[in-house]
């Protein structure tokens, strides 16, 4: 742990002394701050920098300051040591011997002599609570000692006193070393022997047996650990991906309960995607393929002879109808009621299913008896070729009444765009319902609201056509007649099966049957460039998927927390 020295504060406390020198007595208490009381009767000092750290182990702070009674460590009796630093310790200077008798925390000093008597200093200064050492080469220098790299401060086995000492250890400068011993050795007595003793003792009522010590501040500032500096990270990183992916989850979770129950709602019909202009879908091809084919058959009314009746007996005649797979066949058949004559009923009724005399997808006219058409389940007939790539590659809707044409069941797969765009629909369906009560019609139900919830869940209304087909459609339907006009309306001939309840059948004589051999479908014919570019009129303009022009932190944004806004 690296760490540094700002700096080193002395001060003069007074203690009492309940009984001086004796053994197990009560602890001797503080007074006093001489130093802070009155600077004039007391020593202090304070060094700034030039101090350096040679062993930082084990150096523990309490607010940054480490602190302790100034002394010299002793050494044994007769040491070598005592003598060869005399001259830089004086002999009545501070020892453990002359410190209250008490548990204080010590901060030790004493020269750097040599390596053995470093050592010895050290191995004295382990045996009682230091909690610094400081030493000082001997001279009168006010510049920094040498760095801890230095091998002046190598006394055993490259550094390895600094791993065994179990206080940290600094150097100061030569000068502040020899400050600190002269003072140190002035206040060693009691009050009658330290400076100013006197006038302390007038002024603070102490008794002569008190006594005065210095006290040193270590300033010590450490520079954060890269490791502390780490773990702190990574617990904020942590918390932080905590959160992220809880709020994350939790958004997933609803955002998937959400699509579950849109995708019952879609399901069940109540809900379409199309409609609602949140999804372009399309209809399978083998879904298509299972509308049925007819040929187109008109005949116009006789204007001199009364109408008859969709009844009236006919001689039974041969006509051509093609199944969903597109296979002709040719059967004796009973006359049926046309489609246009049935009366509309069912969700697709409508009006506009009795005269079709075009299709409305490439605007080309039909032609009686030749031109083959599908139908609709809504009623609306088409070329095949038209409507099988409008459904496949445009839209799932009818291009005039905009029914479903979806299988019964299917669903597309359900993301949170749709989700979030539905809900929408749905928040502003909802304040039109809550406002149409007040506002329309006089508080009658139905309105423009309920016209627009039809439009969504029930196909709206036939879709409205541009000046353009206007004039196309009156120039096809010129000289032909109306449907007001009309009794026998243009009709779709298909023939059916013999009735088993008018007992009717086919009266031509008896044939040898040979076996029916397929025929392969016709070539349907290819829309025109004109067709197809009707075919996306009719669609409408494309419908926005979610991520169309978004940038990538939105759409990453989105991925993380679906359903952010």
């Amino acid at each position: 742990m690296s760490m540094s020295v700002d700096e080193i504060r002395n001060v003069v406390l007074l203690f009492s002394n309940p009984s001086w020198g004796g053994v197990g007595t009560v602890s001797s208490t503080v007074i006093r701050n001489v130093t802070a009381l009155s600077g004039q009767m007391a020593y202090s000092s304070r060094y700034t920098g030039n101090t350096t750290v040679l062993s930082s182990r084990f150096a523990g702070t309490t607010n940054g300051i480490i602190q302790g009674l100034l002394y010299v460590p002793d050494l044994p009796y007769g040491h070598e040591c005592v003598e060869e630093t005399a001259p830089h310790i004086p002999e009545s200077v501070v020892r453990q011997s002359s410190l209250p008798p008490t548990n204080y925390y010590l901060i030790a000093i004493a020269p750097w002599i040599s390596a053995r008597c470093s050592r010895a200093y050290l191995a004295s200064a382990r045996t009682a609570p230091v909690r610094g050492f400081l030493f000082f080469l001997p001279g009168n220098s006010s510049e920094a000692p040498p760095s801890a790299e230095s091998e002046m401060w190598n006394i055993a086995e490259e550094f390895e006193w600094k791993t065994q000492s179990g206080y940290p250890v600094y150097a100061v400068s030569s000068m502040a070393g020899q400050v600190m011993m002269q003072h140190l050795s002035l206040y060693s007595g009691n009050l009658t022997e330290v400076p100013f003793g006197n006038n302390i003792s007038t002024r603070f009522q102490a008794e002569e047996e008190d006594y005065a010590r210095i006290w040193t501040e270590l300033v010590i500032s450490t520079p954060p650990s890269s490791f502390a500096t780490w773990l702190y990270f990574l617990i904020v990183v942590g918390v932080l991906l905590t959160v992220i992916v809880s709020a994350s989850l939790l958004m997933h979770l609803v955002q998937a309960r959400r699509r579950y129950s849109l995708r019952q709602r879609v399901i069940s019909g109540e809900v379409n995607l199309e409609v609602m202009g949140i999804k372009r879908l399309t209809v399978p091809l083998e879904h298509i393929q299972s509308f049925p084919l007819f040929t187109y058959h008109y005949e116009p009314p006789d204007n001199g002879s009364p109408p008859t009746s969709p009844r009236s007996s006919k001689p039974p005649r041969s006509r051509s109808r093609r199944d969903s797979h597109g296979y002709s066949e040719r059967r004796a058949s009973r006359t049926i009621r046309s489609v246009s004559e049935k009366t509309p009923s069912g969700p697709f009724a409508t009006v506009t299913t009795n005269y079709q005399p075009y299709c409305e997808i490439c605007l080309e006219p039909y032609q009686n008896r030749i031109t083959i058409i599908r139908e609709l389940p809504c009623g609306h007939i088409f070329h095949p070729g038209c409507v099988d790539e409008f459904l496949n590659e445009n839209s799932s809707l009818c291009p005039l009444c905009k029914a479903n044409m979806l299988p019964p069941g299917f669903c597309p797969k359900i993301t949170n765009h749709m989700v979030k765009r539905e809900r929408a629909i749905r928040k502003i369906r909802g304040h039109i319902d809550d406002n149409d009560v007040d506002n329309s019609d006089g508080g009658k139900s139905g309105g423009w609201a309920a016209t627009f919830r039809n439009k969504i869940f029930h196909g709206g209304s036939p879709t409205s056509s541009t000046s353009t087909e206007l004039q196309v459609r009156s120039k096809l339907v010129e000289g032909q007649p109306t449907i007001s006009s009309q009794p026998n309306r243009p009709s779709l001939q298909a023939l059916s099966q013999p009735s088993a309840e008018t007992g009717e059948s086919s009266e031509e004589p008896p044939v040898e049957q040979t076996p029916p051999q397929p025929i392969p479908p016709p070539a349907l014919p290819k829309p025109t460039a004109l067709a197809r570019e009707r075919m996306r009129e009719l669609a409408g303009s494309e419908l926005d998927d979610g991520e169309a022009g978004s940038s990538r932190w939105r759409r990453m944004r989105t991925k993380i927390f679906p359903g952010f806004d």
